[in-house]
């Protein structure tokens, strides 16, 4: 069994208040739990209107299986209106 751990800094020029925020996340949010199975949960700057970091969370029986996850959930996220500060990935 392995646990993988993604996160991702997102930087939202469009945002204008914790409003337009929170519906970019609910929006990614709801996106990658329909699509993959991951668990999601902003983890960083709660205060802040333009930045964003999300950690997803996922377990499997082999490491390949969660790269190919993050490989996915990193491309949609290329495709949003928000651009990509910083992305980690984390193996147990």
């Amino acid at each position: 069994m392995v646990i993988g751990y993604l996160y991702i800094e997102f930087y939202i020029p469009w945002s204008h208040s914790l409003k337009e925020k929170r519906k970019f996340i609910t929006s990614f949010k709801n996106r990658v739990r329909n699509h993959y199975n991951v668990a999601v949960a902003e983890v960083d700057f709660q205060g802040l209107w333009q930045r964003v970091g999300l950690g997803l969370v996922s377990i499997a029986s082999e490491r390949s299986a969660l790269e190919n996850t993050f490989e996915r959930v990193l491309k949609d996220a290329s495709f949003l209106d928000a651009q990509i500060l910083k992305q980690e990935v984390e193996y147990l």
